[in-house]
C-alpha cells in the first residue's frame, strides 16, 4: 500500500522530472527518494516521458496562434506528468488490494480445512483416565487424509519429562502421534497418528519409562 509521504510528494515527481521544482520542494523529495525505491523508479519513468515531450509533432496540435506557433499552457506538461503519476499509483494500489484479498481468501480456505474434519462436524471427544493423581487430559480426534489428528489438552504432568501419545487399532499395534514435554502449566497440542480414525480404538500416553500415564478406549464408529 502506498505510504502517505509517497502520496504527498507525487506531484513533486512531475515537477522534478521537468526541472521546474523549487529548491525546497527538490530538497524534500531528494530526502524521500533516498529511502523509497518505488518513487525512484517512478521518477526515472517520468524523466523518460519528459525527455520525449520536445519531440511532439506540432502539426498534430490544432490550437495554434495566428503566427502558426504552438501556445500550450505553461503547466500542461506538469499536469500530464502528475496525472500519469496518479494513475500509476492508483493502479498499483488496486493490484495490491487484489493480491491481499486473494491471500486472505486462501488463508480462510486453509483455516477452514484445518478446523472442519472429514466427515464429522465436531470430531470424537474423549476424557482420558489418569494413572497418577493430579493429571487431567482430554482429546478431540478428527479424521484427516494423513490419518487421525489429535487435539490434546493435558495438565499435571511432571515438568521437563518426556511423554508419547499413541493411537491403537483393533490389531493392538500402537501408532505414534507425537512426543511432548511436561510443563508447569496446561498444554494444548495438535498431533497426527498415521491411523484412520475409523480404525482407532484406543488413545493413551506413556512416559519416558514406557509407563502408561493416561488411557482411554474410543467408541466404535457407528
Amino acid at each position: 500500500m502506498t505510504s502517505d509521504p509517497c502520496r504527498e510528494l507525487r506531484g513533486a515527481l512531475g515537477a522534478v522530472a521537468l526541472g521546474n521544482a523549487d529548491e525546497a520542494e527538490h530538497i524534500a523529495l531528494r530526502a524521500h527518494l533516498d529511502g523509497c525505491a518505488e518513487c525512484r523508479a517512478e521518477l526515472r519513468e517520468l524523466r523518460s516521458v519528459a525527455a520525449g515531450l520536445p519531440l511532439a509533432d506540432p502539426a498534430r496540435v490544432a490550437d495554434v496562434t495566428s503566427s502558426g506557433l504552438l501556445q500550450p499552457s505553461p503547466t500542461l506538461a506538469k499536469r500530464v506528468l502528475g496525472r500519469v503519476t496518479a494513475e500509476r499509483f492508483a493502479r498499483r494500489t488496486r493490484r495490491r488490494r487484489r493480491v491481499g484479498l486473494a491471500t486472505a481468501i486462501a488463508a480462510a480456505i486453509v483455516a477452514f480445512a484445518l478446523v472442519v474434519p472429514d466427515g464429522s462436524p465436531t470430531g470424537t471427544h474423549v476424557a482420558l483416565t489418569a494413572k497418577e493423581a493430579g493429571v487431567t487430559a482430554k482429546a478431540t480426534l478428527r479424521s484427516r487424509n494423513a490419518g487421525t489428528e489429535v487435539a490434546f489438552h493435558v495438565a499435571g504432568l511432571h515438568q521437563g519429562e518426556y511423554y508419547w501419545l499413541w493411537v491403537t487399532g483393533d490389531d493392538g499395534d500402537r501408532v505414534g502421534a507425537g512426543t511432548f514435554q511436561g510443563t508447569a502449566n496446561a498444554s494444548d497440542l495438535v498431533m497426527t497418528a498415521a491411523l484412520p480414525l475409523r480404525d482407532a480404538r484406543r488413545i493413551w500416553v506413556t512416559d519416558e519409562h514406557d509407563k502408561v500415564v493416561l488411557d482411554e478406549r474410543l467408541p466404535a464408529p457407528a
